[in-house]
Parts: C-alpha cells; sequence; structure tokens
C-alpha cells in the first residue's frame, strides 16, 4: 500500500478561561488567551505543510460550559481550510465536549466525521479508522466493549479519550490498560486526556499526545502534535511543536548576593536563558529566587518593586515574560553583631507555628476558605490531607517570612535615626 499520513492529537480546549497568573499583565493575559487558538491554526498548518491524509483530534477540543457560538465558528472555519485541501478529519467527543453547550449545535463541513457515542468504523484510502465519543462527561467504565473488531487486511486506527490505569492530576475517565488496547488488535491507539505526552508501546503505538498548548504553570514544557507515517515497513511517528507560549519555571541562587542590581541581573539573565530553551516562540517564566543574601529582607518588602524593574529589563521582542516571582531566599546566617529583637521573635513565631492549637485553628480556617471557593480551584489548596497539612504549612513559613521583612525594615529605619 502507498504510506498513510496523519496528524494525531487532543485536549485542544480551545478558549478556555485562564488559569494563569498572567491575568495580572494585560499583554500576556491577551496572548495567553489566544494561545489555544494559535494552537489549532499551527496543527492545521502542519497537516497542510505535511500534506497528510488525516487530522485525528482525540477529544476535548472544548473546555465545558463556558464556551460560545464564535468558538464553533473559530473550529469550522480551520476545518474548512482542511476541507479544501481534501484532508479528512476524525473527532470523537471527550468529557468536557460533553459539557460543552456549543458540541450539539456543532456544523462542521463535510470532511469531518465525529464518531458517536456507539462508535463505528470508517475506512479511509485503504486505512480502517474508529473510535467512541463520550455521551455525556462521566465514564466510569471502560469503553473498549464499544470498540468493532479490527478489519483483516488493512492497518487499523482507533481513537479513545481515556485516563488509562489513572494519571496524576486528572479524574478516571473511561480507564482501561495498556494490556487491554494491546489484545484488541488495532495498530496505533490516538488516545487522549492526559495533558502530559506519552509513548505507551510501540507494538502496537498506543500514544497519548500531550496538550498542544500549556495554559498555565502546572502545563509546563514543550506541546506538540504527533506525525505519523503508516507504511509497508511499518509505522513511524514524529513530533512537531505546536505551541506558541510554552511556560517554565527558573530559579536563581542568590547566595552571598548583596546588590539589588545585581540581583536584578541575575534574574533577567535567568529568564532569557528561559527563553532560549524553551520549542515555542515564548516562554511564561515563573522564577523562583533562593538561596541565601542579604537582600532576603529586602526582597520581600520589595517585591512589587524587584517585579516591576524585572520586567523593564526584558527584552522589547516579547519572547518571554515573567508570569509570577516566587521568593525562597533567606538572610545570611551570620547577620552581624548580636541577636536582633527581629530575630527573637522569629524564633517565638516558629515555635507558635509547631503548635497543636495553632495548627488546628489555622486548618479550620484553611477549610473554611478552599470551601468557598469554585470547585475547580480547590485542589490547588490540596486534592487530600496530606496536601492540605503542604500548602498550610507553606502559607504559614510565607506569612513568618513577610511579617520579619517588615519588621526587620523598620527597625532598621529606627536605627539610620537614631544615629543621625
Amino acid at each position: 500500500m502507498s504510506s498513510f499520513r496523519f496528524v494525531h492529537t487532543a485536549d485542544l480546549h480551545l478558549d478556555s478561561p485562564l488559569k494563569s497568573l498572567a491575568l495580572r499583565d494585560p499583554d500576556l493575559a491577551g496572548r495567553v488567551g489566544d494561545a489555544t487558538r494559535s494552537a489549532l491554526e499551527r496543527i492545521v498548518a502542519l497537516c497542510l505543510e505535511e500534506r497528510v491524509d488525516a487530522l485525528l483530534i482525540a477529544g476535548d477540543l472544548f473546555d465545558g460550559e463556558q464556551q460560545s457560538m464564535k468558538t464553533a465558528a473559530f473550529l469550522a472555519q480551520q476545518m474548512r481550510r482542511l476541507d479544501e485541501a481534501g484532508t479528512r478529519v476524525f473527532i470523537i467527543r471527550g468529557n468536557h465536549d460533553a459539557q460543552a453547550p456549543v458540541t450539539g449545535a456543532l456544523a462542521l463541513p463535510p470532511n469531518c466525521h465525529v464518531f458517536t457515542g456507539r462508535g463505528g468504523i470508517v475506512e479511509h484510502r485503504g486505512v480502517a479508522i474508529q473510535g467512541v465519543s463520550f455521551p455525556d462527561r462521566s465514564a466510569p467504565e471502560s469503553l473498549l466493549p464499544k470498540y468493532r473488531p479490527p478489519r483483516p487486511g488493512m492497518p487499523n486506527i482507533a481513537l479513545l479519550h481515556t485516563s488509562l490505569a489513572g494519571a496524576e492530576g486528572h479524574d478516571t475517565y473511561a480507564p482501561c490498560s495498556v494490556a487491554d488496547l494491546k489484545a484488541h488488535g488495532a495498530d496505533y491507539w490516538a488516545l487522549g486526556h492526559v495533558h502530559a505526552r506519552s509513548v505507551h508501546a510501540e507494538a502496537p503505538w498506543i500514544v497519548m499526545p500531550g496538550m498542544p498548548q500549556g495554559r498555565a504553570i502546572d502545563e509546563a514544557g514543550a506541546k506538540s502534535a504527533t506525525l505519523v507515517t503508516v507504511g509497508a515497513q511499518g509505522i513511524g511517528v514524529e513530533t512537531r511543536p505546536t505551541a506558541t507560549l510554552e511556560f517554565a519555571r527558573a530559579t536563581v541562587a542568590l547566595d552571598g548576593v548583596d546588590d539589588w542590581e545585581g540581583a536584578l541581573r541575575q534574574a533577567a539573565a535567568a529568564l532569557e536563558a528561559a527563553a532560549e530553551a524553551a520549542e515555542a516562540p515564548a516562554a511564561v517564566v515563573r522564577l523562583t529566587l533562593g538561596g541565601a543574601s542579604p537582600l532576603a529582607w529586602r526582597l520581600r518588602r520589595d517585591r512589587a518593586l524587584f517585579e516591576e524593574e524585572l520586567r523593564a529589563m526584558l527584552p522589547a521582542a516579547g519572547d518571554v515574560f515573567l508570569e509570577a516571582l516566587r521568593l525562597d531566599v533567606e538572610p545570611d546566617a551570620v547577620r552581624g553583631g548580636s541577636a536582633s529583637p527581629v530575630d527573637g521573635l522569629g524564633a517565638l513565631m516558629a515555635e507558635i507555628a509547631r503548635d497543636p492549637g495553632f495548627l488546628s485553628e489555622a486548618e479550620d480556617y484553611l477549610g473554611r476558605m478552599v470551601q468557598a471557593l469554585p470547585p475547580e480551584l480547590r485542589d490547588r489548596f490540596g486534592a487530600d490531607a496530606a496536601g492540605r497539612a503542604a500548602v498550610l504549612a507553606a502559607l504559614v513559613a510565607e506569612g513568618e517570612a513577610t511579617v520579619l521583612a517588615a519588621l526587620d525594615a523598620a527597625a532598621d529605619e529606627g536605627g539610620a535615626g537614631a544615629a543621625d
């Protein structure tokens, strides 16, 4: 047979609400807000450049209840570009698509085939392609019983939106095992749902392509679509970058640094290095300042000023953005002279933070605060008791450091005034 080529993607979450701290920067918020659309445009461009036979979308084109008909119109426009080139599109609906109000009213060009919840097989250019859509947002049981046996005498490709045996940070949907997929007999399983790319097997190919565009720091790293060639010699798999923005983390050690300008220069260099390492045209970086430095208290007191001056140092090309600044920097072990009253207060605060009564009251307060948040935000404060305790400890430590920084600065100013 002549080769059959297709692009496999999933989890575009078109026009999903921004989850990033980048909302505080209007210019960056606009870039992040358009990023999922840009990713689809790059996927379509890849299909056209490679002259593939098909585009496979393994669920979660949309992002649930927030979508509008403008999103559907944009999708239809991109699909028409493929229709004009003679490229077929095969789609299954994932759990987020099942929630989206536009899903039922979606009008796509004739090159698009959306598999139903009953499944089915379509033969296209000597290849059998099948998939099963989510009929609603939940799929607690495996969908594999709905898949048909492979068609003999031709390559078989199957689309499935699934959490497999489970993945950290993802709810369980249409659970099944890699062994179950291998036993079915398909030559390539085009999966979706888990946002990180993973190749679970190569005989047959079982590929989770990952999402093509991250939306926040917890979706950091390079993003791509999968280009697949099915030929007489077997199946070849490649990745192609799709993101226009790449979220990343960077750390700067300020050990011994006592110069504000020097700290700014090191921070700016770290941001630019992250941009150079990114596959995407631009990087959105969460920067952590660590180490032990005489600047520790001042950085906590004047964090907003440091962020403002750091952003002003970034290149005008718009290829790197500061998403957020995290402070993990500590004062030098030796402050000079005898211990100050602030040091003594710090020791007392640390002792109180270990008191069972304080911890119980703090846990109760955090629990009430979390329950007041929208459900989709609650897991950020710990998905279980251990996670909640870790978040609480971090918040207490941050609070201690912030109070001590303000008191230390006030003590320095008072001392300076007395000397005058």
